[in-house]
């Protein structure tokens, strides 16, 4: 028993003061309250009846998850949730039950799991290798989300390494492993967008043979994102889009930090998508041109990178446009290495200026080998105004020193008109600058000219 004290206000309580403020402790038998609660029943009948409950509840979905052997918890043990209340689904999760072991055709359970996912909600990959068969169709809203994305297979490593990506089955060879339609052709709305793709790689390495694209977009597919994406060994197209019933095509789209590697023709393919950003993308190894990209007004690339492609590098392209809104691509601290053809070639026509600024061409018009072909660092055979800031191009071998030296020329003017370049290291195998046809308005201001290989010390400054 807790004794009582007389303290202030004639109140028998034992007072505790804090400066400030104070509590009191009231006197309260303590045994007897212990005994009351050791004298009454158990809840649970007996610590065996405890037991019993508990074992019950482990191990079952909503009551106390074991772990398996990577550590997480298995999938019949989550929650069974309604899609209404849905937002994040993992794929692997029920009802959908993708495997992700790099056997089992997953197609069926992941398009499930995004059919359910709803405009605004995340479909998650775990860790795994999700082999489909058929294109994964992606509704408006949806975003896609994996655990990892790898870049390509470097020094000592292989393509079974880190296995998180979705991976096409051999007989999966037409048409793309992601789409996004935008059409009212019955089973897709007239305008479509606001897809999000993140963290995942699309690998098409087991399809011998066919035409199959990574993504391809088709009709009015408006605001698309990708970051931390890959794509590689695709028969076809890495990224691709094309226009629907009315003509209409997938404009603003933005992409960060893609990787398109050894697709088996382009690596992008983007033909008027208006307002396109393009941030630290890379095309390597491609068997045709790297970025393509064909009229798409007020588009922006910056840290793009293209490199041992089978023809150039960074092609623009087609009618431009004279209509008001209409304009042209700056292009920002991009570079080339080693493509086969040019490595940024504009042809395009129209009245928007494109601005160019620190490129740097390396090593590019291998041209299968020997060089030549009269390939360029830069080729400019444009009538849109072109503006270039600072600008290398320098010649090369293979990375062992094989095949020839190449480009031809680092700067090749052919039939353009209103070029002005300003300030620029051009080196070509055979010339840094080369003009033909019939050229208006071209301006070439404080620039180095070299010829020869890449030992040739022989730089001669041209006239302003």
């Amino acid at each position: 028993m807790i004794p009582s004290f007389w303290g202030p206000e004639s109140a028998e309580k034992l007072w505790i003061s804090f400066g400030l403020s104070r509590v009191a402790l009231v006197a309260t038998n303590v045994g007897e309250r212990l005994a009351e609660h050791v004298a009454a029943p158990d809840p649970h009948g007996s610590q065996a009846a405890s037991s019993a409950e508990l074992a019950a509840l482990r191990g079952t979905p909503g009551g106390l998850a074991t772990l398996d052997t990577f550590g997480r918890i298995p999938s019949n043990q989550l929650p069974v949730l309604t899609p209404k209340v849905l937002d994040w689904i993992s794929v692997t999760a029920a009802p959908y039950g993708a495997t992700g072991d790099g056997t089992t055709d997953d197609t069926t359970a992941i398009q499930a799991a995004i059919n359910a996912a709803g405009n605004g909600g995340v479909v998650y990959f775990p860790k795994g290798v999700y082999r489909t068969s058929a294109p994964l169709d992606l509704p408006r809203g949806v975003t896609l989300t994996g655990s990892h994305s790898n870049l390509m297979v470097g020094p000592g490593m292989s393509k079974t390494d880190f296995p998180c990506y979705i991976q096409a089955l051999p007989e999966f060879t037409t048409g793309a492993m992601i789409t996004i339609i935008g059409d009212a052709d019955g089973a897709h709305p007239a305008i479509n967008g606001e897809q999000r793709i993140y963290n995942l790689m699309l690998d098409g390495s087991r399809v011998a043979s066919g035409n199959l694209d990574g993504i391809y977009a088709k009709g009015n597919v408006q605001n698309v994102v990708m970051r931390d994406i890959c794509i590689r060994d695709m028969p076809n197209n890495g990224i691709i889009t094309g226009s629907n019933s009315k003509g209409e095509l997938p404009y603003s789209w933005r992409l960060h930090s893609v990787m398109v590697d050894n697709s088996h023709s382009n690596g992008y393919v983007f033909a008027r998508n208006t307002d396109l950003t393009m941030i630290d993308c890379q095309a390597i190894g491609c068997w045709a041109v790297g970025f393509k990209i064909t009229n798409c007004a007020n588009s922006t690339f910056i840290g793009c990178r293209a490199e041992w492609t089978g023809s150039h590098g960074m092609h623009f392209t087609g009618a431009w446009g004279n209509w008001p809104g209409s304009g042209s691509a700056t292009v920002s601290a991009c570079s080339t290495d080693r493509c086969g053809q040019d490595g940024v070639r504009i042809d395009a026509t129209g009245n928007g200026p494109f601005i160019i600024s620190a490129l740097m061409t390396r090593r590019d018009g291998r041209n299968g080998g020997p060089g030549g072909g009269g390939f360029a660092g830069l080729a400019l055979l444009n009538r849109a105004p072109v503006v270039v800031t600072g600008l290398t191009c320098y010649v090369g071998t293979d990375d062992a020193g094989t095949a020839g030296t190449s480009p031809e020329y680092g700067l090749r003017v052919a039939g353009a008109r209103d070029v002005t370049v300003v300030g620029a290291y051009l080196h070509g195998a055979t010339a840094g600058v080369f003009q033909e046809g019939t050229t208006e308005r071209i301006r070439l201001t404080a620039i180095t000219t070299v010829a020869g290989n890449n030992y040739a010390e022989n730089r001669v400054q041209s006239a302003p």
